[in-house]
């Protein structure tokens, strides 16, 4: 909902620091839709070798060369020759070499920023499936790979996502809450009793920090409102239910006393991403509101590892505030791994593929960096990654939410987020206009018509 940059922006920072790897095959030779004709495919005898030219953006290197080594050492006879671009650059030099007609063999594919731009020029997944197993389809998460296919114009799958990333999620100082006896809290009156402990505690602690930016108002705002709809977000933005219907007046009332009540403090709002996350990571904040990609702060050796001094990390869904609600989270799946028409190397091109999204042995090599959750059914942290109960549980809850698959987070390519909404959320957590006159508002300038849906 934010651009396409703000919509990757915590996933594509991360990257730097740490994480994530993309790939992708092809295969067969039936054409595709729109575009350039594929390619014809070499013949590959026995024992030969070939070459795979592998474009992407993320993950880290580090990370993605660990990924590239397992797959070469079960598949001697296939190398992979990497190029890797930062997340701007990516999105401009993939869909120009891509239309040139360069030879490239497996391509990282932004989901919902990059699969329209580029998809003439990729084969869909059915025309190299057959090289996968016949039961691919079944260990991959049904709802990342049904947004995958979605956000392409034509309803056509042209990538097989490596996992998702959704917010807003909360990860909680362990220490802290331990000395104040504190649990993570589950209800907004958990909440609001743990913030009234850690003020009289002292010391120098923030009870719950967030960026306060305007583009993070739409991510903490849709969190509470998924929980009275775990698709309303959807619903809103598709036209299925009006921007001043029941359900988000009860919505922007339970936002705006979040703050009004001093569970959240207005002051807050004044942060910055990287303020609200070097004040967590510092150790000087009990909770910090954040997206599912920040999941790296659960593991121990990351913290040493990049300098974060906060002792120990758990983590879970953002509070229950709406009665009657459920946990909720907007989810989007990323980090497609697509097969390009220019391929003549499909078959093993799909090898890669099935090696980076359904074989345990090559998500295990990307995954415990934790910025995505994997799409593949059943995955589960290398015990050594988390080694407290608290980052064990905490990323569990955080899978289970994000798998769930809630309304499409990034989705729906409109200005009205940016130019409308955010601002307006603003002015609700201020106190400076009520809820019923902020959905009328919202409605109407819905309804002018001057923010289409791309």
């Amino acid at each position: 909902m934010r651009n396409d940059a703000q919509v990757r922006r915590g996933l594509a920072a991360a990257a730097t620091a740490l994480v994530l790897s993309l790939s992708v095959a092809a295969c067969g030779n039936s054409g595709g839709v729109g575009g350039s004709s594929n390619a014809g495919q070499a013949t590959v005898g026995a024992g030969q070798k070939v070459t795979l030219n592998y474009w992407t953006w993320f993950p880290a290197q580090p990370t993605l060369q660990k990924s590239i080594a397992a797959f070469e050492a079960a598949n001697p006879n296939i190398t992979i020759k990497l190029r890797e671009f930062s997340n701007t650059d990516y999105q401009k030099e993939l869909p120009l070499a891509l239309n040139s007609g360069q030879s490239l063999d497996v391509v990282g594919v932004q989901v919902s920023a990059m699969t329209n731009t580029v998809r003439t020029q990729l084969r869909p997944v059915g025309d190299w499936a057959g090289n996968l197993p016949a039961d691919w389809k079944s260990k991959i998460n049904p709802a990342m790979l049904a947004q995958t296919q979605d956000i392409a114009k034509d309803k056509t799958l042209y990538s097989i996502p490596m996992g998702s990333i959704g917010s807003a999620v909360v990860y909680s100082n362990a220490d802290v809450l331990a000395k104040l006896g504190i649990s993570f809290p589950k209800t907004q009156a958990d909440l609001a009793a743990d913030v009234a402990k850690v003020k009289a505690a002292g010391g120098g602690v923030a009870p719950v920090v967030f960026s306060g930016e305007a583009w993070w108002q739409d991510e903490m705002f849709f969190t509470v409102a998924d929980q009275i709809d775990p698709k309303l977000s959807d619903e809103l933005y598709t036209g299925k239910v009006a921007w001043n219907s029941p359900q988000l007046v009860k919505a922007l009332t339970a936002y705006q006393n979040l703050f009004k009540n001093g569970t959240l403090d207005k002051g807050t709002l004044s942060l910055k991403e990287t303020d609200a996350d070097n004040t967590f990571n510092s150790g000087k904040a009990a909770f910090l509101v954040e997206g599912s990609w920040n999941s790296s702060v659960l593991s121990s050796a990351y913290r040493k590892a990049n300098g974060i001094t906060v002792g120990n990390v758990g983590a879970g869904a953002f509070p229950v505030v709406v009665d009657g609600g459920q946990p909720a989270a907007r989810t989007f799946a990323e980090g497609g791994l697509a097969i390009p028409k220019s391929s003549k190397y499909a078959a093993q091109a799909a090898k890669f593929i099935q090696f980076m999204t359904t074989d345990p042995a090559g998500v295990s090599t990307w995954a415990s960096d934790l910025v995505l959750v994997p799409s593949l059914n059943g995955y589960a942290v290398d015990p050594s990654v988390l080694t407290t109960p608290e980052a064990q549980s905490g990323y569990a809850a955080v899978q289970a939410l994000i798998s769930a698959g809630g309304s499409g987070r990034g989705q729906y390519s409109t200005t009205f987020t940016t130019n409308v909404l955010d601002n307006t959320l603003l002015d609700v957590a201020r106190g400076n206009t009520a809820p019923q006159a902020a959905a009328d508002s919202l409605q109407s300038a819905w309804a002018s018509g001057r923010y289409p849906v791309q």
